[in-house]
């Protein structure tokens, strides 16, 4: 029998005995995820000098770009375009911040991160446009900022890690500005890679998550993920949207750091992303949280989230080192 971890149990505790479950329309989501942060943000630790910022604009695309510093003249660092979560409805928060200080700090990596545009005010293919423009101006530009456009990487959470590793199919395709090995690894936490409608025949016996973790599980459940979709207006069968569908190109992938947690419905895109980039050859790496939900490490009280942002750290530095 699959049970949560006592840890998380304790959250919903302090939560008032409320399971924290988004739901409902874009406005009715984002005020629930406003006020979910609010909640949380007194816990998340305070900047460090160590990481300089620099805001931007790119054709309307906010960016930010974390700079670890102290590091001297050591030549360019490698970069980190990061796509923050939210199912393409919900924009950046403080929880991206902390993440995006965290990995750079730690990693020595520059990370580049793009606010892009979101659903339902912007339909598909708006957000991989939007991520497919930032990861080729970043990759042009590495040098202004201090970073090597031959160290470059595509990193995400939940939508966003699902649009780094359909950036980087994308790029190695060779539909882009970048060259075809722009991209030289991926970080890809809790990622989407399916839609629950349109599961290939060589995914059905492993891919159960939707429907174990369909209704009432913490952060997002299956309903969830299905509304976000349809916000976004994604089509089930497209291939740019859903990289596991295009599994005759897995073997062009960079190595690729991959995270899923069990009781997420998106658990099993994760999986069978990287069961199918190993068959293919790819190096994969990959971390498995039991007991937790989707993006856990939201909550700054969980014992867990320092593990993940210790694993994290790991999971980047392993990616650069594969370069």
């Amino acid at each position: 029998m699959r049970t949560y971890a006592d840890s998380w149990l304790k959250v919903e505790e302090g939560l008032g005995g409320v399971r924290p479950v988004l739901k409902g329309s874009a406005d009715e989501l984002r005020a629930q995820f406003g006020g979910l942060l609010a909640a949380l943000a007194p816990g998340y630790p305070q900047p460090s000098g160590s990481v300089k910022t620099e805001d931007g604009t790119l054709d309307a695309i906010k960016y930010r770009i974390y700079i670890p510093t102290g590091l001297g003249d050591g030549g360019g660092l490698p970069v980190g375009v990061y796509y923050h979560p939210g199912g393409f409805v919900l924009g950046q928060s403080e929880a991206d911040e902390v993440l995006c200080r965290h990995i750079a700090e730690n990693t020595k990596s520059i990370i580049f991160s793009v606010q892009y545009r979101l659903s339902p005010e912007h339909k598909a293919p708006a957000h991989l446009q939007d991520t497919m423009k930032a990861f080729e101006w970043a990759n042009e530009n590495a040098t202004k900022f201090g970073g090597d456009p031959n160290k470059m990487y595509t990193i995400g959470v939940s939508a966003g890690a699902g649009l780094a590793l359909a950036v980087a199919r994308k790029v190695t395709l060779g539909q882009s500005t970048a060259s075809r090995d722009a991209v030289k690894g991926i970080v890809s936490f809790g990622p989407y890679t399916l839609h629950q409608d349109n599961i290939p025949q060589a995914y059905k016996s492993t891919y159960t998550s939707h429907e174990e973790n369909g209704e009432n599980v913490p952060v997002i459940d299956a309903t969830t993920m299905r509304q976000f979709f349809e916000l976004a207006g994604l089509s089930p069968e497209d291939r740019d949207y859903f990289p596991a569908l295009d599994q005759g190109h897995h073997k062009h992938f960079p190595p690729t750091y991959i995270v899923t947690c069990e009781f997420d419905p998106l658990r099993d895109d994760g999986l069978v992303m990287a069961q199918s980039l190993k068959a293919a050859g790819v190096p994969v790496k990959a971390d498995h949280y039991d007991g937790l939900p989707h993006c856990f490490w939201l909550f700054p009280s969980l014992p867990e989230t320092e593990v993940f942002m210790k694993n994290a750290v790991d999971g980047v530095k392993w990616v650069i080192n594969q370069m």
